[in-house]
Order: C-alpha cells, then structure tokens, then sequence
C-alpha cells in the first residue's frame, strides 16, 4: 500500500531507528550510521510547510470516528493497526519502523521537533530514582509496584510566539507598627498600582492530543526548544508518533490563559516595597503572535500496584519525570502526629521558659504550642502529599518569557489612605 512507508537501510535491508545517544540513524542489523541529512528520501520533497502566523486563522480538523485503522506492512505483509492520529509506529512481526505517509503531508507535516535524547533504560532509571526520597509512599510499592509496559511517543503540540502588551493593577499596603508608655499603634497604608508595558514570550506548548493526559504534559515541562530541528521524517523513525487531533483553535484558551499570568507574573517582580499585594485586574492584548506545530519526546511508563495502574511520564529530552504516587495513611498519620508532639512541644518550652510561672501564663502556652504545633503539622503533612501528587497544570510561562524583552511604558504607585488603629497596653500588677 503506497500510504505506507517502511523505513529499512538501504545498504542491508535492516530496520532503522533514530538513536538519542548518537543523534543519527543507525541499521538495527549491519550497523550502518547515517546522519539524518543523509537520508532525504524519508522525506516527501513535495511537502510544504505553511507557517501559520495567525492565531485566528482556520485549521484543519479531523472528524474521522473510526478507532483503528489497518495497513500492510511493505517488508513482511503483516497487518499493522493504528489509530488515524498515527503517523509512525513498529510493525509488530517483522520490527521494521513504518511512517504513514499521507499523515506527514501537507497542513499534517510538523515544523519542528525535538529528538529523543534518553532511551528505554533512563526512563527505568529515573523511575527508580523518582521513588527515592517519598517519606510517605507504602513500605512495599517499590517491590510489589510492576511496570507492564514503556512507551517512547513524540507527543504533538501547538507551540506559541507572542508579543504582549499588558496592563496590570494591584492593591497594596504598607504597614507600620510603633508603641508608647500606654498603647500600641498600627498604621496600614493603601495604595493602587499600575504596570503597564510590553513582554514576549517564545514556544509555549500546549499539548495537542486528545490521547495524552494535560496535566502530564504539562508537569514534565519545560522542553528546551534550543534542541529543537527543523522537522524531518528521520527523526520518528523507529518510535510511535502521533498528530494532532486537537486544532489550534482549540488550544488558543490555554495558551492565553498561561501567557496572562505569566504577564502578571513578571510585571509583578517590577514592584516593590509592599507587605501585602493583590491583583485587581489584568488585561493582555497581543502586538504581534503566531503559532507552529511540533513534536516533542516523551517516554510513558504504566506500571500496577495492588491492581492499580499509576502512569508515569519522563520528558525524553531533559529527563524529568512526573506521576501521581500512592499515599500510606499510616505514614500519613505518624507524620501528622510527630510533627505536632516535635513543634508543639518546643512552643510549648519556649514560651514556658520567658514566662513567669503564673497559672494563667503556663496555660496560654499551652494553648499556643497547641495552635502552632497543629498548624505546623497541617502544613507539613500537605507539603508532603503535595510531594506525593505533583501531577497539576503549570501556572503562567515563566519559562518561556524572551530574555530581556519586559518594557515597562507606565508605572504607578497611587496612594489612596491610611488607617491608623491602637491597642492598650495591659499592665501586669504584682
């Protein structure tokens, strides 16, 4: 079938594979290096890629309901299955990388991609190592936990350039504290403040299949685009990959939603001098945007623990690894209960030994190395299953801000009034 594509060596016949630790294309059987120039015939030269430089402007969009679809592999007549958002994958019998090539064509052919630089026993490796150092994983999750299967997948995403201009207003307060003979006074002042100005941003991803966990792809970012090739078909040659099958379009709300706060973000670390800051409001409006699709490296591991799968995913590319771990509520509960003892108690002794030894003073701390050690011990028992579930969606873009491009046009700090309150001094009589 001409839609298939088989890619083997040209010099033995043996399958190929793009190899992370070489960055070339290396025959399974004889051998042979090839760098990925080197093989422009896995590439359809009639290809165009259009760049899309507007946001607004309409995508392709796939409408197709069939699950699987079936072609026969040119090496050994095998059947091999996919999905339609397949666009390269290993024949099942004889192990020879195909490409689908009617997927790589066209609106469907990515701009860039990033290769894979960490293979199948890194992705283990960083497994095992992710492991290390959860306080409140079960005992026996390590022994029991089973990894059923590892799969090495350049994931589609729509990646965003945009040049921003924003406008940012805060409320604020400085506070001033002082006292005399007989009171105690505080005085909060209030203010509004604006930013106003200009930023950039540069290969934002959002994740463009609908197969893929969002927040996954999200938690192993960031990707280092400096990595990134102009695409060509020798780089996904002996690994799954898939296009997209969630337009532009319908990423536009996220990437928007991240570069917003990540203009917040920035234009916030321009203001200084406050004990509180909140964000009243904030609009963006871009100068200039466009994106580009491209094809990221991820490995996904499934593994199974007392008849529960947990997914992991490594970025293939920097090597960090996410997933949501199981939490042992005994360790859970020893933890809050230590925690609370440990904390509590050094309250407890600190004030105990700046106090006299009235009745009345022995009780109030008491109370307070109650109140502190059970806050203490909160905090900590969910910093540690926040440890536990790191698998969220990432706020703002702060990694993908263009170096030296925040302009502040406008800045202003308006103050508004004070208030100014006062507290009796109690005066202990012996």
């Amino acid at each position: 079938m001409d839609d298939l594509f088989t890619c083997t060596c040209p010099c033995c016949g043996g399958s190929l594979k793009f190899e992370a630790s070489l960055q070339k294309i290396k025959c399974e059987y004889c051998d042979t290096e090839y760098e990925v120039s080197d093989l422009k015939e896995l590439n359809d030269p009639s290809n165009k890629i259009e760049e899309n430089t507007n946001w607004e402007s309409n995508t392709e969009e796939f409408t197709s309901e069939d699950a699987f679809n079936v072609y026969s592999c040119n090496t050994c007549g095998g059947e091999v299955m996919c999905d339609e958002n397949t666009t390269s994958t290993i024949c099942p019998y004889c192990g020879n990388p195909v490409l689908f090539k009617e997927r790589l064509s066209g609106g469907l052919k990515p701009k860039f991609v990033i290769p894979f630089k960490l293979e199948k026993d890194a992705a283990k490796e960083n497994l095992g190592n992710y492991f290390k150092g959860k306080i409140l994983l079960p005992n026996d999750f390590k022994k029991l936990n089973e990894v059923k299967e590892i799969t090495s997948l350049y994931v589609p995403y729509w990646i965003f350039d945009a040049d921003v201009n924003g406008l940012v207003t805060y409320s604020g307060t400085k506070v001033r504290t002082w006292s005399d003979s007989n009171y105690r006074y505080k005085e909060t002042k209030y203010y509004r403040i604006v930013r106003k100005g200009d930023v950039s941003f540069e290969h934002l991803p959002v994740d463009a299949s609908k197969k893929m966990d969002d927040k996954m792809m999200e938690s192993i970012e960031p990707f280092d685009f400096k990595g990134a090739k102009e695409y060509n078909n020798a780089y996904i040659v002996g690994y799954a990959a898939d296009k997209y099958d969630v337009s532009k379009e319908e990423t536009f709300k996220r990437a928007n939603q991240r570069i917003k706060e990540g203009t917040i973000d920035i234009f916030t670390t321009t203001v200084h001098g406050y004990d509180t800051l909140n964000v009243d409001d904030a609009t963006i409006s871009y100068n200039s945007n466009q994106a580009s699709y491209a094809l990221y490296p991820v490995w996904t591991l499934n593994t199974q623990y007392k008849e529960k799968n947990f997914q992991f995913a490594m970025n293939a590319q920097t090597g960090k690894i996410v997933g949501n771990l199981p939490i042992s509520i005994i360790k859970a509960t020893l933890w809050f209960i230590f925690s609370f003892l440990i904390i509590g108690g050094i309250v407890f002794g600190i004030l105990f030994a700046i106090t006299s030894g009235s009745e009345y003073r022995i009780m109030l701390s008491i109370l307070f190395g109650l109140i502190i050690g059970l806050a203490s011990a909160f905090g900590i028992n969910a910093a540690l299953r926040r440890q536990m579930k790191p698998v969220r969606f990432q706020h703002g873009a702060s990694n993908y801000v263009l170096r030296d491009t925040l302009k502040i046009s406008n800045a202003k700090d308006i103050y508004l009034y004070k208030k100014v309150s006062k507290t009796k001094i109690e005066r202990s009589n012996k």
